[in-house]
């Protein structure tokens, strides 16, 4: 495989696990990349092995008669490159990306390897969610053509792909991967000191009081009166979440509203003890989601304390890890005990990372006829 182009209507530079497999092969393939361009202030994403198109910009404020029209318009000019470019594979994410992969493979690129990847897993009712029409309609092509054409599909875990493969039973084994949201090798601390005089703790990603505990966790981090600190990365939270946070007045809690480059993140790990995960888990998605962020703090040799109804992680062997994954259950006001002593991790067994994950997938396409 010579060229891979990529289709992922969401900015990229939300995504980790793309923009990771961006770094992992664009020494190996040409990349050609079709997104939206982001809306906040942080840098943009890019790497110089990449060809990264952003023709059109999000604005999550538009109506949706906007969104539709751009959505057209991105399209066909995905399209555009996908005819000019000539591809050997087509890697699409999420239904909200098929549309131009659907018109290319059926219409043009006969020959091309379709290949589709979910971060989330959609169950056929969430589909039909107010502001899912355009997905639904996505994935109506996904289930009368692409899944029959495709070369490869994947979901991040075991349990997802399981779920996925009962409901749409055209799929065969041997089509349907697991593609795990790993962090790169360079995030790699192969030991981490913790001294513990004051236990700090992080979270970085998207915020509400609807999804997360994260009004909880920092009500429980005000009565620790200073044994404990938390610092929170997000651009993407709602307004009544930051209100509910500042409302508490808490010293000990710092809202970082700009959020935090991606490429930064190891850096700022290292000032930390423990990563926080603050899913509600209210859908089959959340409860099964081995998150990132999950193998983000656990690369950097953090403790990983998360709410019980993660029901993933809940079942999984912590053996397998050095540090110590700890589970709350915040409804019950159960949190972690906080210890106040040194403890160093050897993170040495630690073996997760993206570059062999995507190595692998780039193998499995080289070995497919076209």
């Amino acid at each position: 495989m010579n060229k891979l182009f990529v289709i992922h209507y969401y900015p990229i530079d939300y995504f980790p696990p793309v923009m990771n497999l961006i770094d992992s092969l664009g020494e190996k393939v040409e990349i050609r990349v079709s997104t939206l361009q982001k809306s906040n202030s942080l840098d943009a994403y890019g790497n110089k092995k990449a060809k990264i198109y952003r023709r059109f910009k999000e604005n999550k404020k538009r109506s949706s008669l906007f969104v539709l029209v751009q959505y057209i318009f991105f399209s066909l000019f995905t399209l555009y490159q996908l005819i000019r470019q000539k591809p050997d594979a087509v890697l699409y994410y999420e239904s909200i990306s098929a549309f131009p992969a659907y018109l290319y493979k059926r219409f043009v690129g006969h020959k091309v390897k379709l290949c589709i990847h979910y971060h989330e897993y959609m169950t056929p009712a969430e589909y039909c969610r107010p502001g899912m029409r355009l997905s639904k309609l996505n994935h109506s092509l996904e289930t009368s053509y692409l899944y029959h054409v495709a070369t490869w599909v994947s979901q991040t875990n075991q349990y997802r792909r399981e779920f996925f493969m009962n409901v749409e039973p055209q799929l065969s084994e041997c089509v349907c991967h697991i593609l795990p949201n790993y962090p790169p090798a360079s995030w790699f601390r192969k030991r981490k000191l913790h001294a513990n005089e004051i236990v700090k703790c992080v979270y970085v990603g998207s915020l509400s009081l609807t999804d997360t505990y994260v009004l909880e966790f920092c009500q429980w981090i005000a009565k620790q009166h200073g044994k404990v600190l938390f610092d929170i990365y997000s651009f993407n939270f709602h307004k009544n979440t930051l209100d509910a946070i500042e409302k508490l007045q808490c010293p000990y809690i710092e809202f970082h509203k700009e959020g935090i480059k991606y490429s930064e993140i190891p850096d700022l790990f290292d000032r930390y003890d423990v990563g926080v995960l603050l899913y509600k888990a209210k859908t089959m998605n959340f409860k099964y989601n081995e998150t990132n962020k999950f193998y983000e703090y656990l690369i950097s040799g953090l403790d990983v304390w998360y709410p019980k109804e993660m029901t993933l992680l809940h079942e999984m062997d912590k053996s397998l890890f050095a540090s110590q994954i700890v589970e709350m259950d915040i409804t019950q006001g159960v949190f972690p005990n906080v210890e106040l002593s040194p403890r160093e991790v050897d993170n040495s067994s630690y073996d997760r990372f993206s570059e062999r994950e995507y190595e692998s997938f780039m193998q499995f396409l080289d070995m497919q006829q076209g």
